[in-house]
């Protein structure tokens, strides 16, 4: 018998305290680094946003791979106080061709920022991330970065 090969994509998007500095941008960027050449190399797509001492993460990928990633989020001393926001299975991807994108959270407003740090459940997260992505790849194309 064949093994069976996971084909559902899933979303999860979690939000964690972080416990590396916010002024560290040595550290924060090695774990951008580290999660682009992991995420490539198990199809995983998604966006990390460290508004306020926070991660606020969506990963979209297959079911498994997505669940094994945060083992090792779990895992991580990094973070504390982790809480999965929401997860489900579906279609297609919001973040194609992100292994991590990385949305400067500044520009919300104080409410929508509020969502994504405090409040805010799975689906509102993610639509304002990709929101984010959507500005950042806008500005990034257009030569204005």
């Amino acid at each position: 018998m064949a093994p069976s090969i996971d084909r559902t994509l899933w979303r999860l998007v979690y939000r964690s305290d972080s416990c590396i500095d916010h002024a560290d941008t040595e550290s924060l960027d090695e774990i951008f680094r580290t999660s682009v050449t992991n995420n490539r190399r198990d199809g995983i797509t998604g966006c990390l946003a460290l508004p306020d001492g926070k991660f606020v993460q969506v990963i979209e990928g297959a079911r498994s791979k997505v669940g094994a990633l945060m083992d090792r989020i779990r895992a991580d001393v990094r973070h504390r106080e982790l809480a999965v926001l929401d997860e489900w299975a579906i279609q297609n991807r919001l973040f194609t061709g992100w292994a991590m994108a990385r949305p400067d959270p500044t520009p919300l407003n104080d409410q929508a920022f509020r969502i994504i740090t405090r409040t805010g459940g799975g689906a509102q997260v993610t639509g304002l991330l990709s929101g984010l992505t959507e500005q950042t790849e806008t500005l990034f194309r257009s030569g204005s970065w």
